[in-house]
């Protein structure tokens, strides 16, 4: 089986298809996975060495674990067994890993570029048509803004990356497509994601301060009039975006209005906190949140909502399923986050920088956007999540499982 050709095919299509086509997306990935699964169990293929991926793999299943230990305690039904379909992404991890890592590192590098540039032209192409001609916020092929603001967010980030990492001729290329993926978030009209993407852009033109100029060279003149064209046709936007926000928090705290978008997520957030502390030790279980949100906001704020996550992916996790399993989330932000950083610190190895540098934005983004909205539990975020990590730390510390006879196989 030519895994070195199907690994980088396999790549492209992950990293393309997430703004465009959404859950499109988690149906590849659900389905390579399992095939890993098989491969590993028949014996054909073992689990990856790698210690990186191993510390990463025991934080997971240990959330996987608290939320399992949570269901069962908590009035499990037949009925509401679905509602732990997510865990099975982050049981699959380990087996994807170790078979996707059976090819060139550079070969997959180069597939997660295209393939980001891909999905950050189609992540604009579609949110301009949703919001100039059909009047929509912006949501590509999510079916959620939120969500498509994250994925192509990451998408984009990582184009930045390779424009100022690789020695490349496509360096314009990849900025233009960073340029489009910033575009689209801003059509989303998600201003968590705003802030998140526009703090790391910054951050990573000052970890790669020494290459900007190089970069940047002769291409300024360029990449100012789209950033200004970009700044004109979502100025109005930004506005209303903003106003809107400050008019929420006004109704908030002047007559304690927690019927807006603001105020709803302070809501949540109060009653999180009491649910919290109702069971911190064991969680609530998965299949109670809604109804737990819709049952205490009606009680606590008279307003009827019906809400699957507390608008703070933290939060969700602790309730749901205790300390034990919301500790071995911010364990796993706190390794991908060191991984990262010891990475990007690794100047003669290009491709460990953009591994770093895919790791340090993936943990941010979901950490910061996932504090003021959803971060697990949805079917496009969990496996983009498990896409980046898996690259990301294959590039960064992993080694290539490439055997010789692997090595014969390509072309």
């Amino acid at each position: 089986m030519q895994y070195r050709n199907i690994n980088r095919l396999f790549t492209l299509a992950c990293f393309s298809m997430p703004p465009v086509v959404g859950s499109a997306t988690s149906v590849v990935w659900h389905g390579g996975a399992l095939w890993c699964v098989f491969e590993v169990l028949s014996g054909r293929r073992r689990l990856s060495p790698d210690s990186a991926m191993r510390w990463i793999a025991m934080l997971m299943l240990l959330y996987v674990a608290a939320n399992l230990v949570a269901f069962l305690i908590n009035d499990p039904s037949w009925q509401s067994v679905y509602k732990l379909l997510p865990l099975a992404t982050f049981a699959l991890f380990p087996f994807s890993y170790s078979i996707w890592t059976i090819a060139d590192r550079e070969d997959v590098a180069q597939a997660a570029l295209l393939g980001s540039v891909i999905a950050s032209f189609g992540a604009l192409i579609f949110a301009f048509v949703q919001s100039e001609f059909l009047g929509l916020r912006a949501e590509g092929g999510a079916g959620n803004a939120l969500v498509f603001a994250d994925v192509a967010c990451l998408a984009g980030l990582t184009c930045l990356a390779g424009g100022l990492i690789l020695d490349s001729k496509k360096a314009l290329f990849l900025l233009l497509a960073f340029a489009a993926a910033f575009g689209a978030v801003l059509l989303s009209e998600s201003r968590s994601v705003w802030l998140v993407m526009i703090v790391l852009a910054f951050l990573q033109l000052f970890i790669f301060r020494a290459r900007v100029f190089t970069v940047l060279r002769g291409h300024v003149l360029a990449l100012l009039g789209v950033a200004l064209l970009l700044l004109v046709l979502t100025s109005g936007l930004i506005v209303s975006r903003f106003d809107a926000l400050w008019q929420n928090v006004d109704r908030l705290m002047a007559g304690g209005d927690y019927n807006t978008s603001i105020g709803l997520r302070v809501a949540l957030w109060e009653s999180g906190v009491r649910l919290f502390a109702e069971s911190p030790i064991l969680g609530h279980g998965m299949q109670n949140t809604s109804a737990l949100i819709k049952e205490h906001v009606l009680r606590d704020f008279g307003i009827e909502v019906g809400f699957t996550h507390f608008h703070n992916g933290f939060m969700t996790i602790f309730i749901e399923g205790g300390i034990v399993a919301g500790c071995a989330v911010i364990a796993m932000f706190a390794v991908i986050t060191v991984y990262a950083i010891k990475s990007l610190g690794n100047k003669e190895d290009p491709l460990a920088r953009l591994g770093g540098a895919m790791l340090l934005m993936l943990a941010a983004v979901y950490a910061g956007g996932g504090s003021v909205n959803v971060m697990f539990g949805h079917d496009i975020l969990d496996t983009v999540f498990m896409v980046f990590l898996i690259v990301g730390l294959f590039l960064a510390r992993g080694t290539s499982r490439l055997t010789d006879a692997d090595r014969a196989e390509r072309p």
